[in-house]
């Protein structure tokens, strides 16, 4: 059994902010979900205007959005 000290910092998951946001009160929870949550409505609404490929039929790159984050899950487990 690998011990706290000993896993990678890179594979950190969500069940991982518990421990993060402990010392957190509720407003400054709140403010962080905001904006957050904010940020990352943004991100995605005028993100893929930057790139063409949302807009092309590719069936290889439609497999890599499925398959690398599976991929990556399942390393972390």
């Amino acid at each position: 059994v690998a011990s706290r000290e000993e896993e990678s910092e890179s594979l950190i998951g969500f069940e991982d902010l518990g421990e993060a946001l402990a010392n957190d009160n509720d407003y400054t929870f709140l403010l962080k979900l905001f904006a957050g949550c904010a940020v990352a409505s943004y991100g995605i609404k005028y993100g893929e205007l930057l790139f063409d490929f949302p807009f092309d039929a590719n069936v290889f790159l439609a497999l890599a959005f499925v398959a690398v984050p599976s991929g990556l899950n399942a390393f972390k487990w």
